[in-house]
Order: C-alpha cells, then structure tokens, then sequence
C-alpha cells in the first residue's frame, strides 16, 4: 500500500472525513465575471472584459486591488489536473477533488519539463520520497501561495509597496515597488524576492531569487532556484480578480509555461478578517511521515 496512505488511514482518517462535512470543496459555478469556468475558457474571456473595465482607484489614481480574496477554479493536488480515474479520486482516506488543468500554455496544457525533470515532478521522486514542504508548515511558495485561500491584499498610500498577507501559515508577501534594482543571485529566500510595477490597469510582479525548496502542488511538480515567475493580476469587474503566473525556468523546463485562475472577493456580511492558523503547534502528522522514511526537502532531487 502507498505509505501516503497508512499515514492518512492511521493518523487522519476520521478526521478527514469529519473536515469533508464542514467544508466541501465549493461547487464550480456555471460562469464567473460572465465567462465559462473552465480555465482557459475563463482566462481567454477574462482578459478580453478587462479591456473595457475600468477599475476602482486608490486616491494616488492607482487601479485598487485592496481586499480579502479567495480563489477559485483551482485544486491544490495537480497544476496539471486530475483525472476521473486516478487512484486517489475514489480513496476513501485521501480523496483527491477532479480537477481541470490550471495551464493555460503551452497548448497540450502540461508543464513542459526536461525528461529527467519530468521523472521527478508529477508524483515522481518527490512525491514518493519526500515531505510536501507545506506539510511542515513552510511556505506553500510562489505562485502556490495564490491559490491557498483566503488571502489579504494592502496598498500603502506610499504606493512604494504592495502587501500580499496570506492566512496560510501566517505567510506574507512584500511586493517592492519603487523600482529598486534587483539584488544578487546569492541571496535566496523561500517565497523568493518580488518587484511590481504597473502595466496600465496590470499589477505586474516579477519574482526571483528563490531558495528552490517549495513545490508547485502537492503531486511534487516544482521549479529550482534558477526559476523566475510573473504575475499579473487584472481586475474583471469590482468583485473578481484574473490572477495569471507565468514560470520560466531553464535547468528544469523547455519553454516558460502559464498557469491562470480567478480570485474572488469575499463580500462577507460585516467584513472578514485572517485567523491565525496555529500550523506548528497543532501538526501530528510530520513525526509520522518520517518514520516512514520520507525526507525533508530542499531541493536535493535537481542538485
């Protein structure tokens, strides 16, 4: 049996099941800002809209993304998707949600890895002989931190700064703006070193000197510390965000390659706030993983 599944089946089966009741993956609405929920249907669609939606402002005149946002039309297990027929769809202790893929280029929609880095990723020598580096409650790293939900977006009056806080292991992006010169490849960190700018109504986030140590999901598609990763974010409409990343990274992949999907603005009634999530005084699963033989990760499959 896949020791992925002992673990599940010893240490979390009831509870499992119990968090499934509560809090069920939400259904996928028919469209969002008007487009197909599909997500290159969405993406294509989305972008298109953005062209003649103009956005609300902060008093400086820049475009207001400030807000609480949660994601949607995506699944943490696979960039890639997940298929009817994977193992895991139908395991009653470590279910998988069927999934779209979040690619949207290249065409076929898969991460275009060098084959020996293919044989690596997609629950590859990651997934079978290492620690998911968010199960020890590290960062779930960049892009991957956009589609933990929810999330917290601030723009200082300053406008030197962009503040991207996360409720996901109290985890937190500062998102340079002044157009300060990038630092040297020597100085690495885990969600890497951000630098924005505005392309029109575009928030553009360039992002790189990454520790390599982070995944991309939790099938152990990953990136090193050569990659670098853009975002844009677009505001469709008042309520709705269309967040694109695109990665490049040379030691690892053929050609750059995109994700894409939409952040949704939680209108709750009397406002929201971020909870703390008490990660590592709480976990009991990370002993039982390495009794198992699984390592921690830092990136050593790609060294």
């Amino acid at each position: 049996m896949n020791p992925r599944v002992v673990i599940t089946v010893c240490a979390l089966a009831v509870l499992a099941v119990a968090l499934r009741v509560v809090a069920q993956t939400p259904e996928r609405p028919p469209i969002i800002a008007g487009c197909p929920t599909e997500n290159l249907a969405w993406h294509t669609c989305a972008l298109q809209k953005a062209r003649s939606f103009s956005p609300p402002r902060t008093p400086s005149g820049k475009p207001d993304f400030q807000g609480y946002w949660r994601s949607r039309l995506t699944q943490s297990f696979s960039v890639e998707g997940v298929a009817e027929d994977h193992p895991f769809v139908k395991d009653p202790a470590q279910r998988w949600d069927v999934g779209a893929s979040e690619i949207v280029e290249p065409p076929d929609r898969k991460i275009p890895y060098q084959p020996a880095a293919a044989r690596i990723g997609r629950e590859g020598t990651n997934f079978r002989e290492y620690v998911d580096p968010r199960t020890t409650c590290s960062t779930a790293g960049v892009p991957r931190l956009a589609l933990q939900d929810p999330s917290q977006i601030l723009q200082p009056p300053t406008d030197d700064h962009v503040l991207w806080l996360h409720e996901d292991h109290h985890q937190f992006r500062v998102i340079a703006m002044d157009q300060r010169p990038p630092v040297g490849r020597e100085v690495t960190t885990w969600n890497g070193l951000s630098r924005g700018r505005w392309d029109g109504n575009v928030l553009v986030i360039d992002t790189a000197n990454f520790n390599g140590y982070t995944w991309i999901d939790d099938s152990g598609n990953f990136y090193t510390n050569n990659a670098r990763v853009t975002e844009r974010l677009t505001m469709v409409d008042p309520n709705t965000i269309h967040y694109e990343a695109t990665i490049e990274d040379p030691t690892v992949y053929t050609r750059p390659w995109k994700v894409a999907w939409a952040l949704i603005r939680d209108t709750t009634p009397g406002g929201y706030e971020l909870f703390e999530e008490a990660c590592r005084e709480g976990d009991r699963d990370l002993p039982i993983v390495r009794d198992l033989g699984f390592k921690f990760y830092f990136g050593s499959p790609w060294r």
